[in-house]
């Protein structure tokens, strides 16, 4: 697998990438459909600021000229930084997608350690995470244990909202 920065080329490919992800895991979890169509938005932000703004990186795995996988160093989003203290000079590890086809082939992570070596790279030794869908906590409780935070409730009875801040 090839893991590079993301390209103006990406952009379309990038949409219906993040579409199938995300129709895959809101199915899978029984969310709401139209979840799918602000997160997509959401991201398609993400990947255009990254091109423009070279404080975002925004990077992609592909295997056989294929994007199978994306993630992104960020500012901390919305919901990290209004309920947590938040160190300025802190990056997110963000949108962490791997296609359906190609999950549990351990692409998240070869995607996680090339994020982790950017961050060194920067001069970064912390990092936060956030997660709300429950498979994707299942995973990252696996790969770096108990959240920092939990936010209780957060989308609503029962559905948890989990943040970590690790050090490298």
């Amino acid at each position: 697998m090839i893991i590079r920065k993301v390209q103006k080329r990406d952009v379309g490919k990038l949409e219906t990438f993040f579409k199938n992800c995300l129709t895959d895991l809101v199915k899978r979890e029984s969310k709401e459909l139209d979840l799918i169509e602000e997160e997509v938005d959401q991201l398609n932000r993400i990947v255009k600021e990254s091109l423009a703004d070279s404080k975002i990186a925004f990077f992609v795995g592909e295997l056989n000229g294929q994007i199978v996988g994306t993630i992104a160093l960020t500012k901390p989003n919305r919901v990290i930084s209004e309920n947590i203290r938040t160190e300025s000079d802190v990056f997110e590890i963000s949108s962490v997608y791997v296609h359906p086809s190609y999950q549990r082939q351990g692409i998240g992570q070869y995607l996680f350690q090339h994020i982790k070596k950017e961050l060194i790279r920067m001069g970064n030794v912390k990092y936060y995470l956030d997660a709300g869908f429950s498979s994707s906590q299942q995973y990252w409780v696996q790969q770096l244990g108990n959240p920092s935070f939990r936010l209780k409730d957060y989308w609503g009875e029962g559905e948890d909202h989990f943040i970590w801040i690790r050090n490298l």
